[in-house]
Order: C-alpha cells, then sequence, then structure tokens
C-alpha cells in the first residue's frame, strides 16, 4: 500500500509517500541525489519491488524547490534534515520499531553515509546505487552498518570510487558489479538487477539481524 504522509520538520510538513506492506520487516529510506527527487522513477520501482517482499519505503524530496538545480549539493545541511525526517518518522507507531537502512543514488549517497556516520545506532544498513562515495570518504570509517554498493560496470568513474572506499568500511561490506550497466541504469533488465540485489542483501540482512537478537532503537522497468 502506498499513501502520502506529511513528516513535521520545524515549520513545514514535508511531504512523502510511504510504501507500507501489511507486516514491514524493515524501513527503507530513499536518498536521491542532485537534480533528482521524490518522484525519480529508479527509486519509486525499487521502493515496489521491495515492497512486494515485505520492505517499507519512504521516498520524498531531501531538497526544497529553490534547492533542486542548486550547483552546490549541501551534503552537510541535507544529511541533517535527513536524520531529522528519519527520526520523526520513527515516532509513527506503525515504524517505530523498524530497523532503519539508508538507499542512497548518486551524490545522495554521500549524504546518506554522512547521516549514518552521525547517528550509528539509528541505521542498521546502508545501499548505494551509482553512489558518489567520494564527496563523503573521509567518513566511511565511522559507518558501522553493513553496507552494499551497487555500481554499473559501464560507470568507470564511479566504479573506481566505490573500489577504493570500499576497504574504508570497518563492518560486512559488499560491491556488487552490475554487468553492461551506466550510470543510471537505463539498459533494459538493469534495474530490475539493482532491485533484486538490493531485495536479496536486505532479506539476509535482516535475517541475520534477527537471529543476532539485536535491539532496534526506536513491473518493468523503464527509464
Amino acid at each position: 500500500m502506498k499513501k502520502i504522509i506529511h513528516v513535521p520538520l520545524g515549520t513545514l510538513a514535508w511531504e512523502g509517500d510511504l510504501y507500507l506492506p501489511p507486516h514491514p520487516k524493515a524501513l527503507v529510506v530513499f536518498v536521491h541525489g542532485t537534480g533528482s527527487g521524490r518522484y525519480s522513477f529508479r527509486n519509486n520501482f525499487i521502493a515496489q519491488f521491495l515492497e512486494k517482499i515485505g520492505f517499507a519505503s519512504f521516498v520524498f524530496d531531501l531538497t526544497l524547490p529553490k534547492e533542486k538545480h542548486s550547483q552546490f549539493f549541501n551534503v552537510p545541511a541535507f544529511s541533517a534534515r535527513l536524520l531529522a525526517i528519519t527520526e520523526e518518522l520513527k515516532n509513527q507507531a506503525s515504524l517505530s520499531k523498524l530497523p532503519v537502512i539508508f538507499f542512497g543514488g548518486s551524490s545522495g549517497a554521500a549524504v546518506a553515509m554522512v547521516a549514518a556516520a552521525k547517528r550509528p545506532r539509528l541505521i542498521q544498513g546502508f545501499i548505494a546505487r551509482g553512489g558518489r562515495l567520494d564527496l563523503a570518504a573521509g567518513i566511511a570509517s565511522k559507518i558501522p552498518c553493513p553496507v552494499l554498493l551497487l555500481v554499473g560496470d559501464l560507470d568507470e568513474e564511479v566504479l573506481r570510487i566505490n573500489q577504493t572506499v570500499l576497504a574504508s568500511f570497518p563492518g560486512k561490506k559488499e560491491l556488487r558489479i552490475i554487468p553492461g550497466a551506466d550510470h543510471l541504469f537505463e539498459s533494459p533488465g538493469k534495474l530490475e538487477q539493482v532491485a533484486l540485489e538490493s531485495s536479496k542483501w536486505l532479506s539476509k540482512l535482516i535475517k541475520g539481524e534477527k537471529k543476532e537478537k539485536l535491539p532496534w532503537k526506536p513491473l518493468r522497468s523503464r527509464v
């Protein structure tokens, strides 16, 4: 089920789309990059895929209209905003007990990294899709949660960045290279591969976390 919710943030009510299955296993918060937003086809496609296997997702505009096309993507400010919104989501009864996973695309991955480093006990997992990890590479060592990096093999510069930063993450980490995919995963079937790899990793993560009894802190693709 998809519904529009409003998250209080200061004097604003931040609107977003919540994909909520009957018995959610975890909450995946999508963090878009420069020039993207709440209506990103890629994020919504993956969110719908995850909903079908029991994961709740929140897709929203991280940036205000005046910030969306700015030449400067303010990673520190947006990470603080992401944390504030995530904390408010955790105040909702249907989401309060769910583990939280950040899913960052492109430069949004850097925002998610900074937020995860600031509040490591709040975040139980981090996924990056074509992540610009170079924008926050210095804090990778402060992110203890499991990490999944998804990069297309045609996205050569971003792949090099991900391969370099991978070693800095102190916990469990995986780099999955999608053959024939570019930065936007536009070729037929490539976005499905991202969704499938994400779903398998998330299912394994949640199964492992439950086994260890760790406490939680309160379709077809197209371009």
